[in-house]
């Protein structure tokens, strides 16, 4: 945000005349020259700099804890309480994200170490007699340390 802002103020004549900011100024311009093919920061979308600078991967996590509300300081769970929170529900993906035939309620839960345990909804969305595997996952939760892993066929019956 501040390259762009930097460069439209300089393009209107209200850029510092300042010698560190004129070289950073114009580090952005080789910047934007070797990613973008060309240093006219007005020919550049903000959100297509901001793919190249911070990465696909960055801003996808920034929009999904947006969908989900993880922003700021998170509330205080007292030794021993019980909370079990959905974060994402699944109708707010887009349609060809998800799988024809499966799917889940909720993308995202906390948990309390409390809790013990939490339900997880499979939908068979064709409503048909057959079987899906389901595994769980490591990511800010490791499998031994702070959850039991999981990975079974689960079968559906007819309807």
């Amino acid at each position: 945000m501040e390259m762009y802002r930097e460069l439209i103020n300089e393009q209107k004549g209200e850029g510092s005349a300042d010698p560190i900011q004129v070289e950073k100024r114009k580090e952005m311009k080789e910047f934007l020259s070797k990613t973008m093919k060309t240093d006219d920061i007005k020919q550049i979308q903000l959100e297509d700099l901001k793919k190249e600078i911070n990465g696909e991967n960055m801003i996808k996590r920034i929009q999904y804890r947006k969908q989900i509300g993880l922003s700021g300081k998170r509330p205080v769970i007292a030794k021993g309480e019980i909370m079990k929170k959905e974060h994402a529900h699944a109708e707010g993906i887009d349609e060809k994200e998800k799988h024809p035939d499966f799917g889940f309620k909720c993308l995202h839960y906390s948990v309390s170490e409390a809790s013990k345990t939490i339900s997880v909804s499979i939908n068979n969305k064709k409503n048909v007699a057959c079987k899906v595997r389901a595994k769980t996952i490591d990511a800010e939760a490791k499998a031994g340390e702070d959850y039991d892993a999981y990975d079974e066929i689960v079968e559906f019956t007819d309807g």
